[in-house]
């Protein structure tokens, strides 16, 4: 097992099949128990949060906090790979049980879906090639900016009001159509840019400006209590023990900064 350093090994799987056989589950949690089986959406073009090794299996940081989360509930785990857009209605709609797949807490979505307690921050930031030249949100003005997601924005990015905002499918895209000049910036995870940075020197890529900060966590669906508690107790154990903390040194390489309890 790659992370048998923990400190509470089997203490999450223990406490549900006590709380099983006293007060039997309902809802998503009871079937899951029943199945044995647990649906977890997760995001495989996110770089280290989630990638396909060259044998085709799954790994990155949220993929293996899923694959934490089946084995502290005694389950197998069925990773869904969804694209980007697809994370928040396959959620909503009941076609994954839960998604760990970098699940940014906004307002908005908080109306779509239930969050377990967050598991990690995010910090995105507006980055821009050297050879684009632009050098302040000024320089937007009527020029393209390229996001996974609107959310990633933040609530007030400061960019001009006819900057036009393009969503794509992944970050390769994104160095494509800056190369091609067909964008002047994208909005781009911190870490994901340095991985982004690393891998495509001849961009010169840089940070023009921070954009947020969000905390992400488990998505469920709404009106599941049972899960939701259970996925509490998840992080507070896995928080303690230090597993999140090994996730994250294993896969950035550096430590895990602390997240705030909700």
């Amino acid at each position: 097992m790659l992370f048998a350093r923990r400190a509470l090994p089997g203490l999450a799987a223990a406490a549900v099949a006590a709380s099983a056989r006293a007060n039997p589950p309902g809802g998503a949690l009871g079937r899951i128990l029943a199945q044995g089986r647990i649906r977890i959406g997760v995001w495989i073009e996110g770089g280290p949060y989630g990638f396909r090794r060259a044998d085709g299996t799954l790994s990155g940081m949220e993929v293996e906090t899923a694959r934490d989360i089946a084995r502290s509930l005694g389950v197998e785990a069925e990773l869904v790979p969804l694209a980007f857009s697809q994370r928040f209605p396959m959620v909503a709609e009941g076609g994954v049980d839960i998604a760990c797949a970098v699940m940014l807490i906004t307002p908005e979505r908080l109306r779509q879906v239930a969050f377990a307690a967050p598991h990690g921050e995010f910090t995105t930031v507006l980055a821009t090639t050297r050879h684009l030249q632009v050098t302040s949100l000024a320089d937007l003005s009527g020029r393209r900016i390229l996001t996974l997601s609107h959310e990633m924005l933040g609530e007030d990015p400061g960019l001009p009001p006819d900057a036009e905002i393009h969503l794509i499918p992944n970050y390769e895209h994104a160095v494509s159509m800056m190369h091609a000049e067909q964008a002047a910036a994208v909005v781009v995870g911190l870490t994901t840019f340095r991985r982004m940075a690393i891998a495509h020197p001849e961009e010169e890529m840089r940070i023009l400006a921070p954009l947020g900060e969000f905390r992400y966590a488990v998505a469920l669906p709404q009106g599941e209590p049972d899960l939701q508690r259970f996925l509490n107790t998840w992080v507070f154990l896995r928080d303690e023990d230090g597993t999140l903390a090994t996730l994250h040194e294993t896969f950035f390489g550096g430590p895990r900064p602390v997240v705030a309890r909700l």
